[in-house]
């Protein structure tokens, strides 16, 4: 019992001493749950999602890329991590005060696939070439930078029971399909996604030790 009270505490000042944290790639978010049920990240796109959304391009270009966009500012809600665990296996309550900083260099962040590519690098990453452009002019998106935050709050842990505290937040996914055209033939084609967080948070959550 004492063990594992002691092991508890332990972990609990590994996770503490974590000066501040970065943006985490959504796409390894632990939950991200869009409002309209019907929407898909561009991971879930399949391959009958993609024949589909190409067709929907029905006009082509001398040069350059044409873009669909599939999802256009979808709400979505998520969790992002869990910062830390504390259990107690004992009898009586356990108090913690509990400071934690938050430090997110971008809250936007994008994915590609197949032939549209991300260039990193810089302040913020961007789609390559001319299709960054393209993207741009359909879906209006902008750099997000927040600055550093610091969070107090104090928990009781009663016995029996665990606590974690968890990133959660809301934010804003678009994505779709682009072909780029060479003398009016479709010369490579592929998917885009961005991701902007509007909100983000900590919440601690309280549950029994099965």
């Amino acid at each position: 019992m004492k063990k594992l009270f002691v092991l508890s505490v332990f972990l609990m000042f590994i996770f503490l001493s974590i000066p501040s944290i970065k943006a985490e790639d959504y796409r390894s978010y632990q939950e991200l749950v869009f409002e309209d049920e019907d929407a898909l990240l561009l991971k879930e796109f399949s391959s009958s999602n993609y024949n589909t959304y190409y067709k929907q391009i029905k006009k082509r270009k001398m040069f350059g890329w044409m873009v669909n966009v599939v999802h256009k500012n979808e709400p979505v809600e998520f969790v992002a991590e869990t910062k830390l665990k504390v259990y107690n296996n004992g009898y009586s309550t356990i108090k913690y005060d509990i400071n934690l900083s938050k430090e997110v260099e971008s809250k936007f962040q994008i994915s590609a696939s197949y032939g549209v590519k991300v260039e990193v690098g810089g302040t913020i990453d961007k789609f390559k070439g001319a299709v960054d452009r393209d993207i741009k002019s359909s879906i209006s998106y902008t750099k997000v930078t927040t600055t550093k935050e610091d969070y107090s709050f104090k928990i009781d842990v009663d016995p029996k029971t665990y606590v974690k505290v968890i990133v959660r937040g809301t934010g804003e996914i678009n994505n779709g399909v682009a072909k780029l055209y060479f003398l009016w033939m479709n010369t490579t084609k592929g998917g885009w996604e961005t991701f902007t967080v509007k909100s983000e948070y900590y919440e601690i959550v309280k549950e029994r030790i099965r």
